[in-house]
């Protein structure tokens, strides 16, 4: 159960619900007025992709998803999604690149922060089935292919663990904070993941090193916890400074 610290005015029980407020009854009405606020995942192309990776799909799976807001003036707002309450799978694609999750009612306000706990589960593998890769071992993976140095091509993978928590703070269409959630408006947040943004802090060297495996003698790279797991911890350290929760 989640613990919320801002019940200052009335003592009164806090249950687990789909969505959990910070309450108070000292808090003015127009400050409680709650606001729809839907989410998205989105596979967002780079305007300046990087020439030896191309990237094929995003696989993943939503178990639990946690908010934390701050705002100028009421009180913190929190919720938290019970385990159990999956959102499911959800496949991205360059051609299909933005994928519907749910949505939320949050307090209206403006917002010095907005900030996502996402936990992904395990990726069904009879939704998402790869040759190469255990998929069911995921929670999320992209996929693309790997030009070497020499013109050879390999598949290759990013795949995060399942119960992974990705962290990520919101930012407006402009890139900035506070974000003004008013009643009355539909807003939607759009988890964006830009596998190109991501692979441009790590060195093309590291890939030509990164150790490979094969199925039915096909070369593939696995960047994962128990493969180039350096390789994995930079690329988990990228995903945290590179996915964006962008409101609209």
């Amino acid at each position: 159960m989640l613990k919320i610290n801002v019940f200052r005015c009335l003592k009164i029980p806090v249950f687990t619900f789909m969505v959990l407020w910070g309450f108070s009854s000292c808090e003015p009405d127009d400050l409680s007025k709650p606001v729809r606020v839907h989410f998205e995942l989105s596979f967002t192309q780079d305007n300046a992709p990087l020439s030896y990776l191309t990237f094929h799909n995003i696989a993943m799976d939503l178990e639990q998803i946690s908010f934390y807001g701050i705002r100028q003036e009421g009180n913190d707002v929190l919720f938290n999604t019970r385990p159990g309450d999956a959102f499911g799978m959800h496949i991205l694609t360059p051609a299909q690149n933005t994928s519907y999750v749910t949505y939320f009612d949050i307090k209206q306000g403006v917002y010095q922060l907005m900030r996502w706990d996402i936990e992904v589960g395990e990726i069904d593998d009879e939704v998402y089935f790869d040759d190469y890769i255990d998929s069911d071992d995921f929670g999320l993976i992209i996929e693309g292919t790997y030009t070497r140095q020499d013109g050879s091509s390999v598949p290759i993978f990013f795949a995060i663990e399942e119960e992974e928590v990705i962290r990520v703070e919101s930012e407006n269409q402009d890139g900035e904070v506070p974000i003004a959630i008013v009643a009355d408006n539909v807003y939607t947040v759009f988890l964006e993941i830009n596998p190109h943004a991501l692979m441009r802090g790590i060195s093309r060297n590291l890939l030509e090193q990164a150790e490979t495996d094969e199925e039915d003698d096909i070369e593939f790279i696995e960047i994962s916890e128990d493969e180039n797991e350096d390789l994995y911890n930079l690329v988990l350290f990228q995903l945290s400074k590179t996915l964006k929760a962008v409101v609209r």
